[in-house]
């Protein structure tokens, strides 16, 4: 059984790892490459909203299973890494920022939420590494 989760724990931890590098490193500089500014933002808001819940749900999946696995501390980096996912969903995605009067907004929320995306990689390479050991 401890077999089972520490897979399960392993491939849901790479599943994550998966999304946040298509996210970071594909989809968002190619979004902000192609398309005018207000476009690529609008999609790149659009993928967050859809996309960072599910890989916050998975990343603490992860942790659940590594949990079962006995991996405590890969449970709590795993977990760690699904609320940095919520946090980017939740803090930076849904802004709308409104101009101040006679100035205009630099909207940067979404390619700084690519980057956040991008930094929480190592906390779930973290995680597998240390459900591999067993700690």
């Amino acid at each position: 059984m401890q077999a089972v989760a520490q897979a399960t724990a392993i491939v849901l931890a790479g599943a994550s790892l998966g999304w946040i590098m298509l996210f970071s490193f594909v989809l968002s500089p190619a979004a902000f490459a192609t398309f005018d500014a207000g476009r690529a933002e609008r999609l790149v808001k659009y993928v967050m909203n859809r996309g960072h819940g599910i890989l916050g749900l998975i990343a603490l999946l992860s942790g659940v299973a590594a949990l079962f696995a006995g991996a405590v501390a890969g449970a709590a980096v795993a977990a760690i890494a699904g609320v940095f996912a919520f946090m980017c969903k939740f803090a930076l995605a849904p802004r709308e920022d409104k101009p101040l009067k006679g100035h205009r907004v630099l909207k940067t929320a979404r390619i700084v939420a690519s980057g956040l995306t991008a930094f929480i990689a190592p906390i779930l390479i973290a995680s597998i590494v240390l459900t591999l050991m067993g700690i």
